[in-house]
């Protein structure tokens, strides 16, 4: 796969508001750009959702939608927003093999652009059922556990510590994410694959879903630090919003308040490199994250809906290209944060 370089466009993210209901009608006679997320939950999504609305602003009249977890809800809004008028719909959908649901709608109504984003459609047949169709995500096949692997390995082999009980193998605790989302299976592979390649053992102590969720991760962190304790040498998680729960969770045991230094501590790494857990890396609270630029997705997102609308190239003045995989989409490249990087990190998230 060809390496691709981050691209950086102006405009800068903003707060904007998910909105609940359907898209509205184009106000100051902007062209409506219907766009959705699958959950306000999701706070990765949201931060997405957040950069389309900034780069929206004075090129289309955007609200983004919550598909608040439900297909239906999610078809009934990109239903409104065709009937509003929408020039072009991108979605991060609820459920991936509604793809072909939402072609025929666009199909349908004018043969309007469809962007797919955070959510790959992988199967080929679809994806090329419609030459409008394009998707914009992060690399593919690892989805950055390749990267959370190397962290994990880096760290280990620097820190002898680490090896609590002397046995050379991770006792190590594996928070997935959603099963039926297409980032879950490859990011549990190939975190432990990264770390079994560079000759490390894994005692895989426990490896079940957190949903993506900072609640249920920290639900089922709280049962396994109680079952296991201090034994416990590693906990990945795959996205930053579980890595959050199971450290709220380990904290409540008296690990990692102190950061580094802590008398107990229990490294953490997640994958999405958001604020809150940037902070959480600058004290030392977890060692590390892996950044999926949401900021630089969400602006992708956009320039593509107005290059097409402007009728050039989808990515005209852009520095991406077209994965060669026939996957139609360009993949923002993941990044290692830590705390020697941590500041280049939150510089995405500047206004």
């Amino acid at each position: 796969m060809k390496k691709l370089i981050s691209l950086v466009l102006t405009g800068a993210m903003a707060v904007g508001m998910l909105a609940g209901s359907a898209m509205t009608a184009a106000a100051d006679d902007l062209p409506i750009l219907g766009a959705g997320i699958y959950s306000s939950t999701d706070n990765f999504n949201s931060y997405i959702a957040k950069a389309i609305k900034n780069t929206s602003e004075g090129v289309f009249d955007c609200n983004v939608d919550d598909g608040q977890l439900d297909q239906s809800t999610q078809l009934n809004q990109i239903d409104t927003a065709i009937a509003k008028g929408a020039v072009a719909i991108a979605v991060s959908v609820v459920d991936v093999t509604a793809a072909p649901a939402i072609i025929e709608k666009v199909k349908e109504n004018g043969e309007l652009p469809i962007i797919f984003f955070n959510k790959e459609i992988e199967d080929k047949e679809v994806v090329n059922s419609y030459d409008k169709l394009y998707q914009v995500t992060s690399t593919g096949g690892d989805y950055g556990a390749s990267i959370q692997g190397e962290m994990v390995v880096e760290y280990w082999k620097a820190h002898p510590e680490a090896d609590k009980n002397g046995d050379g193998k991770i006792q190590m605790i594996d928070l997935m994410g959603d099963p039926g989302h297409t980032a879950t299976p490859p990011r549990a592979q190939y975190v432990k694959s990264t770390i079994e390649d560079a000759g490390i053992e894994i005692d895989l102590l426990e490896e079940d879903t957190g949903m993506w969720d900072t609640a249920k991760a920290k639900e089922k962190m709280d049962a396994w630090i109680s079952k296991y304790g201090d034994e416990i040498e590693f906990i990945v998680a795959a996205n930053d919003a579980m890595a959050l729960g199971a450290l709220q969770s380990i904290q409540a045991a008296g690990f990692n308040e102190e950061g580094a230094e802590s008398e107990m501590f229990i490294p953490v790494i997640g994958i999405d490199a958001l604020p809150d857990v940037l902070e959480k890396i600058k004290s030392g609270e977890m060692i590390g994250s892996v950044l999926q630029d949401a900021n630089t997705q969400g602006q992708m997102i956009v320039k593509i809906a107005q290059n097409l609308y402007e009728g050039k190239e989808p990515l005209d003045g852009t520095d991406f290209e077209f994965d060669t995989d026939g996957s139609k989409a360009i993949r923002v490249p993941y990044k290692a944060v830590t705390v020697d990087n941590v500041d280049e990190a939150a510089a995405t998230y500047e206004a």
